[in-house]
């Protein structure tokens, strides 16, 4: 009876402390279970993040601003100018090899031309010259012209001397008003205008200048002579 009695007494502080330690158990078996379901935030630099993040922005009207700006190239009013990308470029090889000549490595962005008919012409027969200028984008890229007036174009007739003798823009208005035009890769756009001869005398050299207004690096220049 003894025995069974203090067996009975060191089994007591086993039981409580089993008691003790369910309910604990209990919990740390819910957090788990917890945890398990819970949502967890997207991790920022997973690929998924990074793709659902990019589709979103393309989505915005800012995403498509962006890309509509990067199909429009806006090209320096002067093509060689000392700012223009092919100068700085020849400019940093030229000094580090100044016995070397560093010519054009590409095409111009812009072609321009002006054809004249007839290419042989008596003032007294022909009374006009039908011009035709013609800029031509060679890029890839849509290209845009900028200007501040409805003005486009103007044709200038000159002597040998270098005086005018005949501005097409003189008997024509034009509206204060901005506008732009766009041209596609590798597409052009034409004008067909006409030149007078009133102010012109046979077996004489006259130049005739056409260009874009507001980018003169795209000019050109043509000289007729009419027949004596």
């Amino acid at each position: 009876m003894k025995r069974r009695y203090l067996a009975l007494i060191a089994l007591l502080p086993l039981a409580a402390q089993a008691q003790d330690l369910t309910p604990a158990a209990d919990k740390v078996a819910v957090e788990q279970a917890a945890e398990a379901f819970a949502v967890r935030p997207l991790d920022e630099s997973s690929p998924f993040f990074v793709q659902r993040e990019s589709a979103k922005f393309k989505l915005s009207q800012a995403g498509q601003q962006r890309d509509a700006d990067a199909n429009v190239a806006v090209y320096p009013k002067v093509k060689n100018s000392e700012n223009s990308a092919s100068a700085m470029v020849g400019r940093f090889f030229t000094d580090m090899f100044s016995s070397i000549h560093i010519g054009r490595m590409r095409q111009d962005p812009t072609t321009e031309s002006l054809t004249i008919e007839p290419k042989s012409f008596s003032v007294g027969d022909r009374r006009e010259l039908d011009t035709t200028y013609v800029v031509r984008n060679n890029t890839n890229k849509l290209m845009r012209l900028d200007f501040t007036t409805s003005q486009r174009i103007d044709i200038i007739t000159r002597d040998a001397s270098g005086n005018v003798i005949d501005k097409w823009s003189d008997d024509r208005a034009f509206k204060p008003q901005e506008g732009i035009i766009i041209i596609n890769a590798k597409e052009r756009i034409e004008y067909k205008e006409a030149v007078p001869t009133r102010d012109m005398k046979p077996a004489q050299p006259y130049t005739i200048q056409a260009d874009v207004i507001g980018y003169p690096d795209y000019t050109v220049n043509k000289v007729v002579t009419p027949s004596p």
